[in-house]
């Protein structure tokens, strides 16, 4: 067992003298990964400090300099990285090779920025006055507080602290707590790669004690939020209410479809909503959860999915092989057998899948079975709520018009894809779904670091982007400048 560390100041902590927690392997919940501690608000208020008291030192050294601490921890990363594959799986519970996939990631994000920090980063605008020279500078926000989900523990962090890093913020950072052990290598890293004392701050504990103060406490100068509608509303509205204004991003999940139409490749669709719907076993921000198929081929498509999802393997994300492992946490096996039974009382039909794993080889994980329901309805509540879990939905249409009626019939706008070789189903498409991110003949799931990312609708606050040069736009205030001569 790990014995895990917050970091406060730039010093790691184990604080034996706390409340622990205890990090579970979710494909066998009777090893126990690591153990944390369970910090209190006046902990929190001393990270606060510190990341305040390391923002001056930190944000006025060079671009170069800051750039340099970004590419040596993607050096010590890349030399570590099926080290910490490994240590991904064990904690989530992900196929390694999802896990190596968050290390690429977070490789490719730390150089990114560390180049693009290096660039033309201001602009210079001609003045109605012959003696005056006007241009613009951005300068980063200050304390900048980030609270991150547990379904992507590494590579989600990095597309928030390394633009925040990288623009010269200091940052606390608070994890899902059945995920923090990947997070504290994370920290542990940078710190290596020669981050100064205080500029990158790891807390642990409840959202109501520590992700409470970090909402509320004034000096936190912007924050930045992944996880649930209910709780983004909740921390939309503390911020609000904050003596001053607050920069606020907030990602916030969706109900992604995927459309085929009579012109799309049907064997390409298959493969791509399967690997969208049940790869990280359904727990993708980006998912599919609704497959929209024309209603004269929809027996066909059915049957292409069923069998294709009985191929795939479920298993420990460290067997080679594997492609579902289990859901993360008790609390997500609750959430999927609660909407298998929905979706039957409402009248879906459960055609695949729909239970828990218990025999011997599955007992001790949080295993279940890729489930899909045919027959489903734009209004059932299977069709309109995130599920976060291996579960899809077949609903049909007979116009492309009642199909992106459909995509767009949710409160979520985050990603909606379509499969066809048709160009002009393609841009009436495009140009008509209410979502952040359009995929087409594309995986739902999948994102390049230097893409702009994020949602509209419910899917969040839709202000500023997460990853690509958007990124750098939340982290960094615009300071206009007169010089006369």
């Amino acid at each position: 067992m790990i014995k895990g560390q917050v970091n406060i100041s730039g010093q790691f902590h184990g604080m034996e003298e706390r409340e622990h927690y205890l990090v579970r392997n979710p494909a066998n919940t009777e090893e126990i990964v690591a153990s944390f501690p369970k910090l209190k608000r006046e902990d929190i208020k001393t990270a606060i400090e510190s990341a305040k008291n390391a923002f001056k030192p930190w944000s006025t050294k060079k671009p170069v300099e800051r750039s340099q601490v970004l590419y040596k921890a993607s050096q010590i990363i890349e030399s570590k990285a099926e080290e910490l594959a490994t240590l991904l799986t064990k904690e989530e519970g992900k196929p390694t090779a999802d896990s190596m996939f968050e290390v690429i990631r977070t490789i490719n994000l730390l150089r990114f920025y560390g180049t693009l920090i290096t660039q033309e980063s201001g602009q210079v605008i001609p003045s109605q006055d012959n003696d005056t020279f006007i241009f613009t500078r951005r300068e980063p926000l200050g304390v900048v507080g980030i609270i991150t989900p547990w379904n992507f523990p590494l590579s989600l962090p990095a597309w928030k602290i390394i633009p925040a890093l990288a623009t010269g913020n200091t940052v606390v950072w608070k994890p899902a707590s059945i995920t923090p052990t990947i997070g504290m290598e994370l920290v542990k890293i940078f710190y290596e790669a020669g981050l100064p004392s205080g500029v990158l701050n790891y807390v642990i504990g409840s959202g109501n004690e520590v992700g409470d103060e970090i909402i509320t406490n004034e000096d936190v100068d912007g924050i930045s939020f992944t996880g649930s509608l209910e709780v983004g509303k909740d921390i939309n509205k503390k911020v609000g209410n904050r003596k001053r204004f607050t920069r606020l991003q907030l990602e916030l999940g969706g109900k992604n479809a995927v459309v085929l139409t009579k012109n799309g490749n049907i064997n390409l669709a298959i493969e791509q909503v399967v690997r969208s719907a049940f790869g990280v076993t359904g727990q993708a921000c980006t998912a599919t959860s609704r497959f929209i198929v024309p209603e004269d081929i929809a027996e066909t498509v059915l049957n292409k999915l069923i069998e294709r999802t009985k191929k795939l393997v479920i298993g420990n994300g460290l067997d080679k092989g594997t492609d579902l492992g289990p859901l993360a946490s008790q609390e997500q096996l609750d959430k999927y057998l609660y909407y298998v039974e929905l979706g039957k009382k409402e009248g879906a039909k459960l055609v695949y899948g729909g239970n828990r794993l218990v025999n011997e080889e599955f007992k001790r994980g949080y295993f279940v079975e890729p489930t899909i329901f045919d027959q489903v309805s734009p209004d059932m509540r299977i069709a309109k709520e995130e599920i976060f879990a291996p579960v899809i939905s077949v609903l049909k249409y007979k116009t492309l018009d009642e199909a992106i009626e459909i995509v767009n019939g949710v409160e979520y706008g985050l990603v909606a894809g379509i499969i066809t070789n048709d160009p002009k189903e393609m841009k009436a498409f495009m140009e008509n779904v209410k979502v952040g991110v359009v995929k087409i003949n594309k995986p739902t799931i999948g994102l390049e670091p230097w893409v702009p990312y994020g949602g509209v609708k419910s899917s969040g606050n839709d202000v500023y982007k997460e990853m690509g040069v958007e990124a750098i736009n939340f982290y960094t205030t615009i300071k206009a400048v007169y010089q006369g001569y």
